[in-house]
């Protein structure tokens, strides 16, 4: 039965981070080259070694007791970069939250007024529309009731619509 511990992620040397050991391990790589590039450089300017395995053993000489501070530095360095990346994520964030998103919601909020406007014009248009046509309906029915009374002769006492809504339907009570 395997242990579940808080510290499952970690290296056991010098407890590294699972995440950054390919990090630490290509910057130990690097740091380690470019310091022997450099030390090898300056051996060979210097002139004072009779063949090349003088200048290998100095350089050798040189390299091997940086290892270990360059070890600490890409152990130090890879982690601080990683925290400083979410440093800088918390604080976009933040300044998201703070700025930018109540700026977006005060446009949303002017949209949905501007929204509203042009929603109650628009209605109102279309209502007086309707209201002109439901009229419209109630005069020509009321001119075709007159006129067949007109016809057979029977006295129409039916009075004209008045205004829609007012004393019913159809404009009477």
């Amino acid at each position: 039965m395997k242990r579940n511990t808080q510290n499952d992620d970690l290296l056991n040397p010098l407890s590294v981070a699972r995440k950054w050991l390919p990090w630490c391990l290509g910057l130990i790589f690097a740091l380690t080259l470019g310091w022997t590039v450099f030390v090898y450089w300056y051996e060979t300017n210097r002139g004072n070694h009779a063949d090349g395995f003088d200048v290998a053993m100095a350089v050798a000489e040189r390299v091997m007791p940086s290892t270990p501070f360059i070890t600490l530095i890409s152990i130090f360095i890879v982690p601080i970069a990683d925290l400083i990346g979410g440093a800088m994520m918390v604080t976009a964030k933040y300044l998201g939250n703070k700025f930018v998103k109540p700026l977006i919601e005060k446009r949303r909020e002017e949209g949905r007024v501007e929204g509203r406007k042009e929603g109650r014009v628009e209605g109102r248009a279309e209502g007086r529309t309707e209201g002109r046509a439901e009229e419209r309906l109630l005069w020509s029915e009321w001119n075709r009731r007159r006129e067949e009374a007109a016809a057979n002769g029977v006295p129409f006492v039916e009075p004209p619509p008045d205004r829609i809504g007012e004393n019913g339907a159809n404009g009477t009570a």
